[in-house]
């Protein structure tokens, strides 16, 4: 399965939109590509709303790029109202470490507060 990983600035907020399954494959493309932006922001919004399926090597991915914002003293929320990927994030514990919304008005509201 192809991976589109695809980003704009929305008022000096990146929306990175992940297309696709993410897993052993696709991380390190879906890495590399946010990586080249939390170099340049701390101040993400990561939307899954198009993620088919996501294993362990995905969520890992994304504790390290939580773990690089947070270095920077940023913030990152993740878009997700797929119930798949909400039930993995429930299931592992990591709604916890993320702040997960439903939509991007609500990711935009939260990082503007």
């Amino acid at each position: 399965m192809d991976i589109q990983v695809l980003s704009k600035n929305i008022d000096g907020i990146y929306l990175i939109e992940i297309e696709g399954e993410v897993d052993t494959y696709t991380s390190s493309k879906i890495k590399q590509e946010i990586l080249k932006i939390v170099d340049q922001t701390s101040t993400i919004i990561i939307s899954m709303e198009k993620v088919k399926f996501i294993d362990s090597t995905g969520l890992g991915i994304l504790i390290g790029i939580i773990k690089k914002v947070k270095e920077k003293e940023g913030e990152m929320v993740i878009i997700s109202p797929n119930s798949y990927i909400n039930q993995i994030f429930e299931i592992t514990g990591l709604f916890k470490v993320f702040k997960i919304v439903d939509n991007l008005q609500n990711a935009i509201d939260y990082l503007k507060k």
